[in-house]
């Protein structure tokens, strides 16, 4: 299965994230916090609390990671340049929305191209 990492400036935004999303979760797979930094309650993100994210998500089929803005994005890019994984990826759709049609989507027969591809398709939504 395809593990999903979320990454926010608050821990606590990210989790309610996972929450939500869990509501479409039809097979069980890793979907986990990357978010907020690694010693305080401060807002914020890092690339090493990003970077084990990965790590656990990782069941051999490759991670989506999913952010919402500004550092969150950069770091995640810094994290997934740094461990030199091409099945790691970051996802371009927004946060909440992406996350959860990627949830719902996701399964044992997906590839990584096709569960990106259907996650990205959310940005063209609201345009026709």
């Amino acid at each position: 299965m395809i593990g999903f990492v979320v990454v926010s400036h608050n821990a606590k935004l990210a989790e309610e994230a996972i929450r939500l999303s869990k509501m479409m979760q039809f097979e069980d797979f890793p979907i986990i916090n990357g978010g907020g930094l690694s010693e305080s309650e401060e807002f914020g993100t890092d690339a090493t609390v990003i970077m084990e994210a990965i790590n656990k998500a990782n069941c051999g089929d490759g991670v989506l990671v999913f952010c919402e803005l500004g550092s969150s994005v950069m770091n995640s890019q810094m994290a997934i340049e740094l461990m030199g994984d091409e099945s790691v990826r970051l996802v371009d759709a927004p946060l909440v929305e992406g996350l959860v049609v990627g949830v719902s989507a996701n399964n044992r027969n997906v590839t990584l191209d096709d569960l990106e591809k259907e996650i990205m398709e959310i940005r063209n939504f609201n345009k026709n």
